[in-house]
């Protein structure tokens, strides 16, 4: 292909994106409702809501919020790793030879094993908050 011919493709594509999402914006501000869901013939009448058990058991001013322990673990993880990615790729003489391109694939990919990494360690936090909140040892209890 020449280079005149793979700017007329580019440009056809980055044209058809543009008219997608103008389209699906238009769509999406559009006043009409959308479409109208039948009702089933066989649906049960909606049931009465009790009340619930979360309302009637406050949580205690001693604990940890939940989660939050576990959300920070993920963000440091994942933070610190690309504070190391990134500096080795583009920073280190030793890869210097190898073209832009394919650091920042490395890059990228090495993100997405970051992301699973922080995953895991937020929910191992939260699995011990969680064993943590079960202990008895809790005087306000």
């Amino acid at each position: 292909m020449e280079h005149a011919q793979r700017f007329i493709f580019l440009a056809l594509a980055i044209g058809w994106t543009i008219f997608r999402l103008v389209r699906s914006v238009r769509a999406a501000d559009s006043k009409r409702p959308g479409p109208a869901v039948p009702t089933s013939v066989g649906a049960l009448p909606p049931q009465r809501a009790g009340p619930s058990a979360a309302a009637a058991t406050p949580q205690s001013p001693i604990e940890p919020a939940s989660g939050s322990g576990g959300f920070l673990a993920a963000a440091g993880i994942f933070v610190l790793g690309n504070v190391v990615i990134w500096p080795a790729l583009f920073l280190l003489p030793a890869f210097d030879g190898v073209p832009a391109i394919w650091r920042l694939t490395a890059g990228v990919l090495a993100n997405l094993f970051l992301i699973r990494l922080a995953a895991i360690a937020a929910a191992r936090i939260g699995s011990r908050s969680q064993q943590s909140r079960d202990d008895d040892l809790n005087p306000i209890k």
